[in-house]
């Protein structure tokens, strides 16, 4: 079983263009107001898409810092998409800072949304608005992620409201930071090679926890009685 994030064959095409941002959304006029909020905030160049397959070939072969999409796109869901990301089978890694922009659906598309593994999810209709002000709050801060047996993502708890855990993070690149700071391009490659390893050891040990249940055999460690392997 392969844990590891596949990294090598992958390079920015240049360090110099600032964060390199997708949007995807089926509304032209929608792009337009992305890129507006987006650009009076950033500088960034912007890679346009309108339909699921093409959202998916775009995180296939190049690499995005942030990427904003819409929940559906033409009747195509798309938490699977950033779920896939968050695993490390799409993307060339699994650390962009991604956005979803949810319209009124159904309760389950709404969880599905929300546990996919996405930074925010925001109300498509005031997206443009409130954009700028939670991207500002991600560069100052990104949250650490969790790894769970069935999510992969940013911490969704609240510290101030739920009870502390003993369930570990793992502190993950902010693109939007190292980009905008001038992070030399070999420190940050470094800092997903760091979090892409510390991802797959935790995965590894859930692994060999489900696998010591299956075999009917009691486990009673904790998380911190884990060696890393």
């Amino acid at each position: 079983m392969d844990f590891q994030f596949s990294l090598p064959r992958w390079r920015r095409k240049s360090a110099e263009r600032g964060v390199a941002v997708l949007l995807a959304s089926s509304v032209p006029s929608a792009r337009k107001t992305l890129r507006q909020a987006v650009s009076r905030f950033i500088a960034a160049d912007f890679v346009e898409v309108d339909s699921k397959a093409e959202l998916h070939s775009a995180v296939t072969f190049d690499e995005f810092d942030l990427i904003v999409t819409e929940s559906e796109i033409n009747g195509g869901l798309c938490f699977d998409i950033v779920e896939q990301i968050r695993y490390g089978r799409l993307h060339c890694h699994a650390f962009p800072v991604i956005v979803i922009l949810a319209s009124h659906g159904a309760d389950g598309q709404v969880d599905q949304d929300r546990e996919c593994g996405a930074d925010l999810v925001l109300n498509a209709g005031t997206a443009a608005r409130t954009l700028p002000g939670q991207l500002d709050k991600l560069i100052q801060e990104r949250r650490p992620f969790v790894v769970t047996p069935h999510y992969i993502g940013p911490d969704r708890r609240d510290a101030c409201r739920e009870a502390p855990t003993d369930m570990p993070h793992v502190s993950v690149p902010n693109p939007l930071a190292a980009r905008l700071s001038g992070m030399a391009e070999a420190d940050y490659r470094r800092q997903i090679a760091l979090a892409s390893h510390g991802v797959s050891l935790m995965r590894r040990a859930l692994y060999f926890v489900r696998m010591n249940q299956t075999r009917e055999v009691p486990i009673r460690a904790t998380w911190d009685q884990i060696e890393p392997i």
